[in-house]
């Protein structure tokens, strides 16, 4: 008798043992941990800030989730900002792929901090007002919340305002434009140009217009009103 009861542990203790230890340990998958999901985002910040060489990028704060597992394959991440180009952002999409095929959307909610030199104005300046080198200076800024900054000289000076702003006000690319090389009423010399022969005549501008604008112009002799492009000042073109 107490032969076959040892006989019987002996058999069956392994059995017991290897079924504990398997169901104990078993973790299909891979963890993505938070560690992970902040060297992703890090990373993606970094290739934007490439194609953002005049800009300053850095994340303040970001709300991670908890680590989530996803099943074995081949991982790949995608982060699509809430805003193209990440500036402007407050959340992001952590989009987690795994063969292919979509496992995870993780929303993250971040603080982001954009710093640049950007035109801001040294005095309140008013609408229709040329810009020169004396209304504006270069000034380090967070930008986060702007549109579209300017960044240099080139694309501010000789620009006409098209509305008011205070001092301090970072001037945006919205708000300026070339002053028109043709103003309303203005006499012009309309070109027409037809099988090879180029004619002329009088006309009068019905709108402002900068150079390449097309603007309508009323012909002095026949009172119609056609449309035509700004060529230059004083002149625009009708091409039949």
């Amino acid at each position: 008798m107490k032969y076959l009861l040892s006989l019987f542990l002996i058999l069956t203790l392994p059995l017991i043992v290897y079924g504990a230890t398997e169901s104990s340990t078993a973790t299909p998958g891979q963890l993505i941990s938070q560690q992970e999901m902040k060297q992703i985002l890090d990373d993606y910040l970094m290739e934007q800030s490439m194609l953002l060489p005049q800009v300053d990028l850095h994340f303040k704060s970001m709300n991670l989730p908890d680590a989530y597992r996803v099943p074995t394959g081949r991982i790949t991440h995608q982060v699509i900002p809430a805003k193209p180009g990440m500036i402007g952002s407050r959340r992001v999409t952590l989009m987690t792929r795994v063969n292919g095929q979509i496992i995870s959307n993780q929303s993250i909610r971040i603080e982001l901090e954009a710093i640049a030199e950007v035109a801001v104005p040294t005095r309140s300046i008013r609408r229709g007002e040329i810009l020169d080198a004396d209304s504006f200076e270069l000034r380090f800024q967070d930008i986060t919340k702007l549109k579209d900054p300017i960044f240099a000289d080139d694309d501010i000076i000789g620009k006409q305002l098209k509305r008011s702003v205070r001092l301090g006000e970072p001037l945006q690319t919205n708000q300026v434009e070339f002053p028109p090389v043709i103003k309303r009423g203005e006499r012009v010399v309309i070109q027409v140009q037809s099988m090879g022969l180029m004619l002329s005549a009088a006309g009068e501008a019905k709108q402002d217009g900068s150079t390449g604008e097309a603007i309508r112009v009323m012909n002095t002799n026949s009172h119609k009103e056609i449309l035509c492009q700004v060529v230059a000042p004083g002149l625009v073109k009708v091409e039949l």
